[in-house]
């Protein structure tokens, strides 16, 4: 599988490979299967007789029931452990000019840079009364549509979703920087948009000249206006599409409309 990713890139000009990653879909647990089936064949035949036999005696058919009610849970379970997806095998590299993507029984299919149209982090602490940890997914969506994602059943999916969030980045920040420019409106998630003059979601707008600290926080992005400690605007971060394109034009626009950053200053 590898060979023929590293084909297609080569083939596609994608330049050096800078990562692979490949999950590891769950196995059906078969043991557990035929325990739960054995189980429900045993109880069942057993909650029969004790209906029968109670029936017979004295008309307490329903003696059985608790015994069919355990077999009819086993076997739902063992259908549900036979039946449910466990996942296709894939495998994702990273190169330096973008993606390519393999399915197991499938070919391998590239993704430049400039044809997606998205990246996204969902990174989230799960905390529980014995501990926590952290879930990782990386949401690349294609222009072309469909979703590409690697979580957590992908060994170095961290390393993974940060460099190919920052290789996204640095080809994708330059052209919406050009875009605004000419006077387009860049609009993130549906949460946020851009523009020549500012950022602000719907009617509430701040010009580049008044932004302030723009800072990750508890899975939100606080907007600050310059000089005021309060919060003018939050947003969800977790899941934001171009999150870091858009601190990245941020940065930029802020930066050119700094009286004390820009041209001739000091």
């Amino acid at each position: 599988m590898t060979d023929a990713i590293a084909g297609t890139a080569q083939e596609h000009q994608l330049g050096a490979r800078q990562m692979l990653v490949e999950n590891n879909p769950k196995r059906r647990p078969w043991l557990l299967v035929v325990l739960m089936g054995a189980v429900g064949a045993w109880t069942f035949v057993l909650g029969l007789q004790i209906a029968a036999e109670n029936q017979n005696k004295d008309g307490t058919w329903y003696f059985g029931l608790p015994m069919l009610t355990v077999s009819m849970l086993a076997l739902a379970t063992g259908a549900w452990l036979l039946l449910r997806r466990n996942g296709t095998k894939t495998w994702v590299a990273w190169y330096e000019h973008g993606l390519v993507r393999q399915l197991a029984g499938g070919p391998p299919v590239t993704y430049p840079w400039d044809e997606i149209r998205s990246v996204a982090r969902q990174d989230v602490k799960v905390v529980q009364q014995i501990g926590s940890y952290m879930t990782y997914r990386l949401l690349v969506v294609p222009a072309a549509g469909g979703l590409i994602v690697v979580d957590n059943t992908y060994p170095g999916v961290l390393d993974f979703a940060e460099g190919v969030s920052e290789a996204f980045t640095h080809v994708r920040a330059p052209q919406d920087v050009a875009r605004l420019d000419a006077g387009e409106r860049l609009d993130f998630g549906g949460l946020i948009d851009l523009n020549a003059g500012g950022l602000g979601q719907g009617g509430r707008r701040i010009g580049w000249r008044e932004l302030g600290k723009i800072e990750l926080k508890q899975g939100r992005m606080n907007i600050h206006r310059r000089g005021d400690p309060r919060v003018w605007l939050t947003v969800p971060a977790v899941g934001l599409p171009n999150l870091l394109v858009l601190l990245s034009l941020a940065d930029t626009l802020r930066r050119r409309h700094d009286p004390d950053e820009g041209p001739g200053a000091g």
